[in-house]
């Protein structure tokens, strides 16, 4: 494998994986404060589409990469978990 392909795909994974984990600090505080008060619900919308938009184009335009499709379907995952997380401690707020 030449250097080129290998710092193609290198920059496939770490582009996945840092959209991936982009959630995490937003969910462990959550978890933490057991409160979802700082999330913004837009945002999360916002994500959602984008994210779901994106992984339609590529796979619709049959320009689709691998890494394109592991990002955006990460992404989308993450989006889901995060907006169920906010559900969950929004509700606990309200039952207070």
């Amino acid at each position: 494998m030449e250097v080129q392909e290998i710092i193609k795909q290198a920059s496939g994974v770490l582009l996945s994986v840092c959209f991936a984990i982009a959630y995490f600090p937003q969910i462990i505080r959550m978890i933490r404060n057991k409160s979802s008060r700082d999330v913004s619900l837009g945002m999360l919308i916002l994500n959602l589409v984008g994210y779901s938009s994106g992984l339609i184009y590529v796979t619709s335009n049959e320009i689709a990469r691998f890494w394109v499709v592991v990002n955006y379907t990460s992404g989308i995952v993450m989006t889901i978990l995060t907006v169920f997380f906010w559900k969950y401690y929004i509700r606990k707020e309200i039952d207070r």
